[in-house]
């Protein structure tokens, strides 16, 4: 029971933190492309309370960063943000903004969304925590956090942009990703934070070198 509590804790800060995002920030005109600035800092000053108020849970699942570490997610960034940059210049497709900033092809986007996506896994980070109760290496609790991730992502289908969908069918796999890595190396945390990164990146370029029809009809 302590430890459904705790889960139904955090389900609460994550499904809060996205509210405030969702209903406050973003009709105030500040979102992921327009005053960007803002939306990272909100979600760094949200990273920061996480990390400090459950550093010993994230403290289970990362070891300190070493300059190389810090070096190579520099790297891996900037070269997927080249890449992002770069599809709106080369693209013979028009830039679609209808079906979410995710394939708008806006730099500003990728700045605020590394942001969010440093809140998110520091938040699963937690929620592995407490929903694996320390007993990581079982499938099981892989699976079982996948169906966690899908549960919390149920309400990009009713709020988000039409892109939503996609993000909340590939939830399932993601949350067992990222948990497989997070709890089998200490330097989970940083494959984890890339490859969720270059997911945004490779779906939005995507979109605009073939997979256009594709992604069309997956969120009609």
């Amino acid at each position: 029971m302590q430890r459904f509590k705790k889960i139904l804790g955090l389900s609460l800060i994550w499904f809060i933190v996205f509210a405030i995002s969702n209903f406050y920030l973003e009709p105030s005109g500040i979102d992921y492309e327009n005053n960007y600035i803002i939306t990272s800092l909100y979600y760094l000053v949200v990273i920061v309370i996480l990390t400090t108020l459950y550093k010993n849970e994230i403290g289970e699942y990362v070891e300190r960063f070493a300059p190389i570490d810090l070096l190579f997610m520099l790297i891996f960034s900037v070269s997927v943000s080249v890449i992002y940059y770069l599809a709106g210049i080369f693209s013979n497709v028009e830039i679609n903004h209808s079906i979410g900033p995710i394939f708008s092809l806006n730099e500003n986007f990728l700045v605020s969304k590394s942001f969010e996506i440093m809140f998110q896994q520091c938040f699963f980070m937690i929620s592995i925590y407490y929903l694996f109760d320390n007993n990581v290496s079982k499938y099981k609790d892989i699976i079982l956090f996948g169906l966690y991730a899908m549960v919390i992502h149920l309400p990009i289908l009713f709020i988000s942009s039409p892109a939503g969908r996609i993000l909340f069918a590939v939830s399932f796999f993601a949350g067992m990703l990222f948990s497989y890595c997070i709890t089998k190396s200490k330097k989970g945390f940083m494959w984890s934070y890339m490859i969720h990164f270059g997911f945004y990146v490779i779906l939005g370029v995507s979109y605009y070198f073939g997979l256009a029809p594709y992604i069309n009809n997956l969120i009609k």
